[in-house]
């Protein structure tokens, strides 16, 4: 359960295995009831996958039992689910299995974290204002909040170790920026935050004056290449808009940058066109 991959924890085991005795992966493959030699290497390649059945046969080889057999089936199919409600129902699964055994999946804070847009906001907003109340900090929010689901967001800050209090008992972070790093299952709740501070920035088209918003779009032709060498700018922006921010030694206010870049079309094709 320390896993989130199951091609890693396959290659894990192919590994220790391989140090012990000479396992080889025909060995592997050969337990699992595979007749090409390297199927399971493929496998831990990403470049094929576990049937159902497949699962099984693997999971056998590995030894695997009970519990460990339970999460081991849950997250072949969180891995490689295409949809996303789907994908988090699976987690939703691996979850339930972990907490039966007191253990924790790595990175389940972090996907706690970007459930809601609330919990990055309170993360800012507390260290700005010591000793305030959940509802001090409720009355700063411009869209709707309660003092209780204030109260929600700073157990999560300080259960995950995002907010922790000093000497003085005033709230600082633990870390300047948090951050998803190549955690699938925060990936997987970052779609969820990029929905809610959409439909915040549509708010507040409506609910703020022009002069307190900047809201603007660009709509474009491109080729693969130039949508590449956007990114690339974007991404560069966005490293100096952080670098800004961290000058900022007294904030008056908590905003929030939304970068949007997406097709409008299906790819075009030139075929047929007049020279």
């Amino acid at each position: 359960m320390e896993y989130q991959n199951y091609r890693l924890y396959m290659q894990d085991f192919y590994s220790a295995r391989k140090d012990r005795s000479g396992f080889s992966w025909r060995e592997f493959a050969r337990l699992a009831g595979y007749a090409s030699p390297v199927y399971l290497k493929l496998v831990c390649e990403g470049k094929t996958t576990l049937s159902e059945v497949g699962i099984e046969r693997t999971a056998g080889a590995m030894g695997l039992v009970g519990t460990e057999l339970r999460y081991f089936r849950v997250l072949v199919r969180f891995n490689q689910e295409k949809e996303a409600a789907k994908k988090k129902e699976y987690f939703k699964e691996l979850r339930e299995i972990a907490k039966s055994c007191r253990v924790s999946i790595v990175g389940e804070e972090r996907y706690d974290y970007y459930q809601s847009w609330r919990n990055p906001v309170v993360r800012e907003l507390a260290p700005m204002m010591p000793r305030a109340s959940s509802a001090d900090l409720a009355s700063q929010m411009i869209s709707k909040t309660s003092a209780a689901e204030v109260k929600q967001a700073m157990k999560l800050l300080t259960d995950a170790g995002f907010l922790v209090k000093d000497k003085k008992g005033n709230w600082k972070q633990a870390d300047s920026s948090v951050s998803t790093g190549n955690l699938e299952v925060a990936s997987l709740a970052v779609r969820e935050m990029h929905r809610q501070m959409g439909e915040l920035a549509v708010e507040s088209l409506e609910s703020l004056p022009p002069e307190d918003r900047d809201i603007s779009g660009l709509t474009l032709g491109l080729t693969e290449n130039g949508f590449n060498r956007i990114k690339n700018e974007i991404a560069e922006f966005r490293r100096h808009i952080v670098a800004i921010a961290r000058e900022e030694s007294d904030a008056e206010f908590i905003y929030r940058l939304n970068m949007q870049l997406f097709p409008l079309t299906e790819k075009i094709s030139q075929e047929g066109s007049d020279e």
